[in-house]
């Protein structure tokens, strides 16, 4: 008997948001970089901040668009990764 192999391919999701944001600096709105990817081994959605590198998961993808939504960044862990990055590049 020969093995049967079926390739499964993940649905299809939007791939990135900009969410509003507001900035702790001004009283001005910022756009933050929430990305929402489909993971398809832990079958979840999957909301990545790329500013902070926050990140949510779950099964819905309203209980994901909620939390981009109201995701707001640290500002102490926004600047001390950005301090990481300058030194790594130098």
């Amino acid at each position: 008997m020969t093995a049967r192999v079926i390739t499964l391919r993940p649905r299809p999701i939007p791939g990135s948001a900009l969410v509003p944001s507001p900035s702790p600096s001004s009283s001005l709105a910022v756009l933050t970089p929430v990305r929402i990817d489909w993971d398809a081994v832990r079958s979840l959605y999957v909301a990545r901040c790329s500013r902070c590198v926050d990140a949510f998961a779950a099964f819905s993808p309203d209980q994901v668009d909620r939390w981009a939504a109201a995701h707001r960044c640290d500002v102490e862990l926004v600047a001390l990764l950005a301090s990481l990055n300058v030194r790594d590049t130098a």
